[in-house]
């Protein structure tokens, strides 16, 4: 199962469903108004064991010092 994201052109809102790979292009409804919303182009994410390191914080592990 797969979370995609659609569009409502009636009300104008964004929103997702999850569902199977084989019904990703089917028209999805739109949970506010029932109309049928379109699909968007999305970005792909995934999570790893990694993460990104936020400007001026301290790696996992390491103490500030003075604190």
């Amino acid at each position: 199962m797969a979370i995609y994201e659609y569009w409502c052109p009636n009300c104008k809102s964004d929103f997702e469903l999850r569902r199977p790979i084989g019904e990703a292009d089917s028209v999805g409804v739109c949970p506010e108004c029932g109309s049928e919303g379109h699909r968007l182009i999305s970005n792909f994410g995934s999570k790893t064991g990694s993460y990104i390191q936020a400007p001026g914080k301290p790696f996992r592990g390491e103490s500030q010092q003075g604190e």
